[in-house]
């Protein structure tokens, strides 16, 4: 049984508000420490639904590194989330733009910087890392998707799958690859997913990023079971990565996949670890 939420901590005050970037106005939560911070960590989330699932995960993980004294800032990118901009007009190149703008604003007592994403967030992460290496002190990847063109394949396989309950022309992967090339917004699972964004993912290799980024890496991924290792896939990727990536797995909940509202304590706790905040 997982544990109660944690409580609010007098120590921390919560501020929502909108940042205004490159114009565009980004809404974000952030957790600061009332006795002054030693760092911020800067979120990136996934895609559509993924986004939604996550969000109760990652206030629990950014009021846990408040606490330890981190200012964290949750921010909802473009056309995503109570930002501005309509969900179809949805642009990784805007939100590599807006996120490395984000960094430049802060202010310089905002200490070391952390750049946290997650799944399609930590692919995102590492790209503006390697764009504004200055501004991004430390990279920190929740199971980043590493191939973005295999992630589009399995997206769209979502709307495949649907098709089943209904009748009518079936459609394939490849056919839907060529709509979206040719610029067509396709509907999944509920979410619109432009053309120029399927583009850009489909172009997008995390192991490309890699001779380009200089920033130590954390790197948390969730397994089957406790100590078990990382997938083949990611374990060829952090062996070939040009520097050494610290690397923490755990037996959880795959929160970005289960419909129902779970909790995944692990994740906070191997976090915090990675930032050297707690013992292993």
């Amino acid at each position: 049984m997982n544990p109660p939420a944690p409580r609010e901590n007098p120590s921390i005050h919560v501020e929502p508000r909108f940042r205004v970037v490159n114009g565009r106005r980004l809404f974000s939560i952030e957790w600061v420490p009332a006795s002054g911070a030693r760092g911020t960590v800067v979120y990136l989330p996934p895609l559509a639904e993924e986004m939604n699932r996550c969000r109760t995960l990652v206030a629990e993980t950014a009021r846990a590194l408040a606490a330890d004294g981190w200012r964290c800032i949750v921010t909802d990118l473009h056309a995503t989330g109570e930002s501005d901009g309509d969900s179809d007009a949805a642009d990784w190149a805007v939100w590599l733009d807006d996120t490395a703008r984000l960094l430049e604003q802060l202010p310089a007592d905002a200490g070391p910087t952390v750049l946290w994403g997650l799944r399609t967030g930590a692919l995102l992460a590492a790209e503006v890392a390697a764009a504004v290496p200055a501004h991004v002190s430390r990279l920190l990847l929740w199971q980043p998707v590493t191939d973005g063109s295999l992630y589009l394949n399995q997206y769209l396989r979502v709307r495949i799958a649907s098709q089943m309950v209904h009748a009518g022309d079936k459609e394939t992967t490849e056919l839907l690859r060529r709509r979206l090339m040719a610029g067509d917004a396709l509907e999944v699972a509920g979410y619109p997913l432009p053309g120029r964004l399927a583009q850009a993912l489909d172009s997008r290799k995390l192991s490309a990023l890699a001779d380009r980024i200089s920033q130590p890496v954390a790197w948390v991924e969730v397994v089957s079971q406790e100590g078990g290792a990382p997938s083949p896939s990611s374990r060829k990727l952090i062996d070939a990565w040009p520097t050494p990536i610290e690397v923490q797995t755990v037996s959880c909940p795959v929160i970005w996949q289960v419909h129902d509202r779970e909790r995944a304590p692990q994740l906070v706790q191997a976090t915090r670890q990675l930032l050297g905040l707690v013992d292993a």
